[in-house]
């Protein structure tokens, strides 16, 4: 995913509105009983500068401009690699209830139609458990609508602190909601480094439900563990479910690792599921540059392959604008035919 808009492709899970029951908040967090308020807390490590940007050129909005909390969220998201190290988290509270919750960069400028109560900076583990209490207390219409609330999920996530990673992975583990696990299990991967990414591995093979497992899959390619290929290698080459397996190598050629043509070259010769074989060589197209075209036309000359195989592997350079792939299919058209 591009670094630029890794925060944009995300920021729908964690922005839109939604209607929570007002936990007995605790003493360190005095919201209004209408309103906004928001607090500073400690991020972790490598935070996204969250803020509103010009979604033309990348760059923070001109001087006066700002993220507008009551408004849809516009050109959201975080430029290239820049980080913080503090986010402000902005509750608003209508008739009783949060109905809205935003998360940005503690130096991102807001604007609201009333005014905001500032709490000041709030130590990272209250913050947490504030926000746990909101999860925990959502109301049927809230949970039927959005699950556990993305939008909790990410200010957990980027929230520093044992209690807001605990709370987190306990989620992605053991919630009974499928949706709530795969985007805890994402935001673990993207923003907790590589105890996120541990805990990433352990859903990734052991959670009861393929899908669960497939989504855990993806996220270990948002997460930044030196062993993420080798743990797709391993998923591909182990799980039970076949979809799991034909995931594994299509995430595996998306993260370019050296080993990838290898492991998904001996799928397509021993894995027995023809559906995975098939979308094993769809995934030798995804791999990056002229690696793609390499690995289709050594395919198409491997004749331990079946001879449907070899075909969709001819199919598949003929979709490149590979040059290499346009001369070997001219080669193929006139020694051939």
């Amino acid at each position: 995913m591009n670094s630029a808009h890794r925060s944009i492709h995300v920021a729908a899970l964690c922005l839109a509105p939604f209607a929570l029951a007002a936990p007995a908040f605790p003493a360190q967090l005095d919201l209004p009983s209408e309103g906004w308020a928001s607090w500073e807390v400690a991020a972790v490590d490598g935070a996204p500068d969250w803020c509103c940007w010009s979604s033309d050129r990348k760059v923070r909005n001109a001087p006066g401009a700002a993220c507008r909390l009551d408004g849809e969220p516009s050109g959201y998201g975080s430029r290239d690699d820049e980080t913080t190290d503090a986010v402000r988290i902005y509750a608003r509270v209508a008739g009783g209830k949060i109905d809205r919750l935003r998360v940005l960069s503690a130096s991102c400028p807001v604007e609201a139609a009333t005014p905001i109560r500032d709490l000041g900076t709030v130590a990272e583990d209250d913050s947490a458990r504030w926000l746990i209490d909101l999860a925990k207390q959502s109301d049927s219409a809230a949970v039927k609508r959005h699950g556990v609330g993305e939008h909790v999920l990410t200010a957990l996530a980027i929230n520093r602190g044992n209690v807001a990673r605990d709370a987190l992975a306990g989620m992605a583990r053991s919630d009974a909601r499928k949706e709530t696990r795969k985007q805890a299990v994402f935001w673990l991967a993207l923003l907790r480094g590589s105890e996120g990414a541990e805990i990433t591995s352990s859903i990734m093979f052991n959670d009861k439900d393929p899908d669960v497992r497939q989504h855990a899959a993806f996220s270990m390619t948002q997460s930044k563990s030196p062993r993420a290929a080798a743990e797709l290698i391993r998923l591909g080459n182990t799980d039970t479910a076949g979809e799991v397996r034909a995931q594994a190598w299509f995430w595996l050629a998306h993260t370019g690792a050296t080993e990838a043509e290898n492991a998904i070259a001996a799928a397509l010769r021993k894995d027995a599921d023809e559906e995975v074989r098939d979308r094993a060589l769809f995934a030798l197209s995804q791999l990056p540059d002229d690696r793609s075209t390499r690995a289709l036309i050594a395919a198409a000359e491997d004749r331990s392959l079946s001879r449907e195989l070899r075909k969709k592997a001819v199919f598949w350079l003929a979709q490149s604008d590979s040059d290499s792939a346009r001369a070997y299919l001219d080669q193929v058209l006139t020694t051939r035919f």
